[in-house]
C-alpha cells in the first residue's frame, strides 16, 4: 500500500542567491511577473543576484520565501498529483501551508508577508541565538531568570528539536542568557544574522498593527489538516487560524511537538520550498523518511519510498 505524505513549509533562513531555479522560473513566470508587479520588486534580480543586498531583509525575504515555496508546491502537485494528509510550515511557512491547503490567496498572503516583514523590522533591535545541547526547561529558567534580574526581554522563539532551541530578546538579554547556557552545559551557543527578533515579546506592537491587516484577509478553512506553530494543533474555526498567526509573532514556535505529530503518521515528510533547514531538523526530531523538492534526486527518491 502507497505511504501517505506530509508536507512541510520552510521560514526565514532558508532563503539562498539562486533559489528561483531556471525550470522554476521557466515553469511559472507568469507567477512570478504578477508577484513582482504587485509588490514593485523585480523577484528575478533580488533572488538570483542580490545586487542591493535585500534579500536578507525580513521584508524582502518573507514575500522571496513564501513565491518560491509556493512554486515549488505547483511543481510538486502538477509532477507528481499526491494530496499530503497534513501540512505544517515553520514560522513564515505556516503562511506557505495555507496557501498551498487552499485557505487562502496566494497574491493576498504575499501582500500580507511583504506587510509583516515591514512591521516585524519596526520593532525594537533584538537578538537571537540558536542554543544546541541543552534542555528545554534549563533555557527556559535561564531565560526567565535572565529577565527577572534585568528586566529585560528574552525567550525561547523556536523550540526545533531536543538538540536546538532558538532564544529571540535584547540583544543585551540574549547575549547574557548565551553565555549563561554555555556554562550551564549548552554545546554551542550561536547568534543568528537576522533582521528583527522574531516570536518574543518585542514583537508585541507589530503583532498588535499586523492584526488590522489579517482582519483585512478571507481565510477559510484549509482543505488538509494544518498544524500551526502556536499550538502545535490542528485549528477548528478561521478565527482561530487568524488567532494562532498573531499569536505566533510573539509566541514560540512549537516545532518539537509538531514533529511529533507529523511522526506519528509514518508518512514520508517532504520539505517543500527552497533549502534543508527543514530537512535537518526533522532528522534531529527522530524522522527518517524526510525529502526536500529542492533536491536533484528527489523525483527518484520519492518513488522508491512510495
Amino acid at each position: 500500500m502507497p505511504k501517505e505524505i506530509s508536507l512541510i513549509f520552510p521560514g526565514q533562513g532558508s532563503q539562498h542567491i539562486g533559489m528561483l531555479t531556471p525550470d522554476l522560473l521557466l515553469n511559472y513566470k507568469d507567477i512570478v511577473t504578477k508577484s513582482s508587479d504587485l509588490l514593485s520588486i523585480n523577484f528575478i534580480e533580488l533572488i538570483n543576484e542580490d545586487p542591493n543586498n535585500l534579500l536578507n531583509q525580513s521584508s524582502f525575504t518573507q514575500p522571496a520565501i513564501l513565491l518560491i515555496s509556493y512554486l515549488h508546491f505547483l511543481n510538486f502537485k502538477n509532477t507528481t498529483n499526491l494530496n499530503p494528509i497534513l501540512m505544517s510550515g515553520h514560522s513564515l511557512g505556516e503562511y506557505s501551508a495555507l496557501v498551498a491547503s487552499n485557505s487562502i490567496d496566494f497574491f493576498e498572503t504575499l501582500e500580507l508577508v511583504r506587510r509583516r516583514g515591514i512591521l516585524m523590522e519596526s520593532a525594537s533591535k533584538g537578538s537571537m541565538a540558536a542554543i544546541m545541547g541543552l534542555e528545554k526547561s534549563i533555557l527556559e529558567g535561564l531565560c526567565t531568570n535572565e529577565q527577572n534580574l534585568n528586566n529585560s526581554t528574552v525567550s525561547c522563539a523556536n523550540l526545533n528539536s531536543p538538540i536546538q532551541i532558538v532564544i529571540a530578546g535584547t540583544v543585551d538579554a540574549v547575549t547574557n542568557v548565551c553565555n549563561l547556557a554555555k556554562e550551564a552545559g549548552a554545546k554551542r551557543a550561536i547568534l543568528l544574522n537576522v533582521s528583527a527578533a522574531s516570536h518574543c515579546m518585542l514583537m508585541q506592537k507589530p503583532a498588535e498593527e499586523f492584526n488590522n491587516y489579517l482582519n483585512k484577509i478571507s481565510i477559510c478553512m484549509p482543505n488538509t489538516n494544518i498544524l500551526q506553530n502556536f499550538s502545535g494543533e490542528v485549528s477548528d474555526s478561521e478565527e482561530m487560524i487568524k488567532e494562532n498567526l498573531i499569536n505566533q509573532l510573539t509566541g514560540s514556535v512549537k516545532w518539537m511537538d509538531i514533529m511529533k505529530k507529523v511522526k506519528t503518521t509514518n508518512s514520508i515528510v517532504i520539505e517543500c520550498g527552497p533549502g534543508k533547514v527543514l530537512q535537518g531538523i526533522g532528522r534531529s526530531n527522530g524522522l527518517s523518511d524526510i525529502l526536500n523538492t529542492s533536491a536533484e534526486n528527489f523525483n527518484s527518491r520519492l518513488e522508491e519510498l512510495l
